[in-house]
């Protein structure tokens, strides 16, 4: 009997359903019950009680996807364990951000760099920074949506526009 490690058994989308189940039920309950939360203050800063711990790691896990995934281990397969130095740099400039950034934007009340640039220089720089970050991102998704459904395609079968439209 030969079994195919490279494509899904029956156990594995049972437990990559149930993820995904999860994942939106998670979704869902809170939506539901914070749907009274109609503000901008109330969505994007939590009402103001966040501490500066949770929304230092919220950043730091918004950041790690699929290309980190995928593409960390590729890289050191590939080119060796020189690529490792880099996971030197994530803490400092994580930590730099827990604890420069965040406390600054917290104490002026701001939700976003954005506004802070707009104080701090002038309404053309949060223009201009917002089109670039905005094309930035743009290329970033079409990696970012490509990566896992790729992965997806390879185990499942599922056609890649189909994985694609499902990330």
């Amino acid at each position: 009997m030969s079994v195919q490690l490279n494509k899904f058994h029956y156990a594995d989308y049972i437990v990559f359903v149930a993820m995904l189940i999860f994942s939106a039920l998670i979704g869902l309950i809170f939506g539901w019950l914070n749907r009274k939360k109609q503000s901008t203050k109330d969505f994007l800063l939590g009402g103001g009680d966040l501490k500066v711990f949770p929304v230092g790691i919220s950043i730091l896990a918004s950041f790690t996807s699929a290309i980190s995934i995928l593409g960390f281990s590729a890289e050191m397969y590939r080119y060796g364990t020189i690529y490792w130095m880099i996971t030197f740099s994530y803490p400092l400039t994580q930590g730099l951000t827990a604890l420069v950034f965040i406390p600054l934007f917290h104490g002026l009340k701001i939700t976003s760099a954005y506004q802070y640039l707009e104080l701090r220089f002038h309404k053309y720089v949060r223009t201009t920074a917002s089109v670039i970050f905005s094309l930035q991102m743009f290329l970033y998704m079409s990696v970012a949506l490509y990566t896992p459904a790729l992965a997806i395609e390879q185990v499942t079968d599922i056609p890649l526009v189909y994985s694609i439209g499902n990330v």
